[in-house]
């Protein structure tokens, strides 16, 4: 396969061969093993004594057990004193990660140098698409204590770029503002892609004339087909890059780099960062790691956190491992572009975390509601739409006015708990689904592709 044009971030890093970036990982491993397993309590209450010695990976695979999810939520009360690393680690940030609700349930803290690293990070991305020291960039998704949104800002400022927070707006104030500020690149979901390339399809727009800065668009969270991936090319003009990432692993793990998501028309390579983190694919159920072209879940370590470094965190998401070696000639292993995805029935709704059991709680809670169904699909206007609709217990003896206040009410109580705007309707009884086992009450329909569908009147 004939080599691109690169375009280096830290060349000592990516010209060298494949054994002495295993080798350099070793020693970096090595060394965060035994200050987390000196400096942290969590750690020597759960980790095996041998750790204070380890010298190799081979070691480390043996001895260091896996984290999950749930052993981070324990007593995460003690965090400051716990968790993080001392002497030496100074807290100046308090991260979150979406969580179940969607608006956050793991806590990280990060000193300093986290909060840079995660920065220089996104270097690697934004320069492998075409970026330049003082490039303008705009970010579409809105920033809470979510790391996602908050990781952009050192990456802005270590690029010296002006950095546009559109988060807040609607899509039609986001369009003006992308024509406003002309960046050389933004930051959306692909569905949010969609629904933008919508608005500039109805207002009789070409990014190539109403855009003639813009260089690439980066997109996360989702799943896509080629086909979109190859309409979207198309219309905006411009090369678009993909991040995988998680706060636990470190934040910003893998990227495009200048092939963008595709190579040749097939699924283009997401390079991981392994000089600064640990990336295991494994075998659901036997722990094995895959073979090139293999999928399996992403275990992430992190070699590079300071306040409180995670340790092979299984992250439940299913990520393909790359058969091929991409053109750029990069030694960092790398997953398939577009098809990350969850072994569980988590759903990514506009840059939100959902699981169908935050729902169910906050519709069960209105005990008048007996069953309720979730659709997620895209709209002819290209929107990423919600819809959800309830049965009512025949016996609440409800009017059509209480009806109408209690579906009101759950729309408020998901807005408010979930932060995602979803069509509460009501549907007659017995004409939902019911289940015997594995209850499946939502349908993604996104899955299935993403169509371009022109908006008409």
């Amino acid at each position: 396969m004939a080599s691109i044009s690169r375009r280096m971030v830290n060349p000592q890093i990516e010209e060298l061969s494949r054994l002495e970036l295993l080798a350099l990982q070793e020693r970096r491993l090595v060394a965060q093993v035994r200050r987390a397993y000196e400096r942290i309590p969590f750690y020597r209450k759960n980790w095996p004594k041998e750790a204070a010695t380890l010298s190799s990976m081979a070691e480390f695979l043996e001895i260091i057990p896996f984290q999950s999810k749930q052993d981070l939520l324990v007593e995460q009360e003690k965090m400051m004193s716990e968790r993080v690393a001392q002497p030496g680690s100074q807290v100046v940030s308090v991260h979150m990660t979406s969580g179940t609700t969607g608006l956050g349930q793991e806590v990280h803290p990060l000193t300093r140098l986290d909060v840079e690293a995660m920065g220089s990070t996104w270097m690697y991305q934004a320069h492998w698409a075409g970026l330049q020291l003082g490039d303008a960039i705009c970010y579409t998704f809105a920033v809470g204590m979510q790391t996602g949104g908050l990781s952009s800002f050192p990456m802005a400022e270590r690029m010296a770029s002006r950095f546009h927070q559109m988060g807040p707006y609607s899509t039609e104030k986001k369009a003006d503002y992308l024509l406003l500020y002309q960046p050389h690149a933004f930051i959306i979901s692909p569905a949010y892609l969609t629904r933008m390339q919508a608005i500039f399809e109805e207002r009789g727009l070409q990014p190539r004339q109403a855009l003639p800065q813009l260089k690439a668009i980066f997109i996360a969270g989702e799943s896509y087909t080629v086909d979109w991936a190859e309409r979207s090319i198309a219309f905006w003009g411009v090369n678009i890059s993909e991040w995988y990432g998680l706060m636990q692993g470190g934040l910003n793990l893998c990227f495009s780099c200048e092939t963008g998501i595709l190579q040749n028309g097939q699924r283009g390579h997401l390079h991981a960062m392994e000089h600064r983190m640990i990336c295991e694919i494994l075998r659901p159920g036997t722990n094995e790691p895959v073979e090139p072209g293999e999928e399996g879940e992403f275990v992430a370590t992190s070699l590079f956190r300071e306040a409180f470094p995670i340790f092979r965190f299984r992250t439940g998401d299913r990520v393909k491992r790359m058969a091929s070696v991409c053109s750029c000639g990069r030694p960092m292993m790398s997953i398939e572009a577009g098809t990350v995805a969850r072994y569980d029935d988590m759903m990514k709704i506009r840059g939100q975390n959902l699981w169908p059991d935050a729902v169910d709680k906050l519709v069960f809670a209105d005990v008048t509601i007996e069953e309720y169904a979730g659709l997620v699909f895209i709209d002819p206007q290209g929107r990423e739409t919600v819809q959800v609709q309830v049965e009512f217990r025949p016996g609440a003896c409800l009017n059509e006015g209480h009806k109408a206040q209690r579906v009101a009410a759950v729309v408020q109580e998901i807005q408010q708990k979930l932060n995602i705007r979803m069509e509460v309707s009501e549907a007659p009884y017995l004409s939902l689904p019911r289940f015997e086992f594995k209850t499946r009450r939502w349908t993604d329909q996104r899955r299935q592709g993403r169509a371009f569908i022109k908006y008409t009147t």
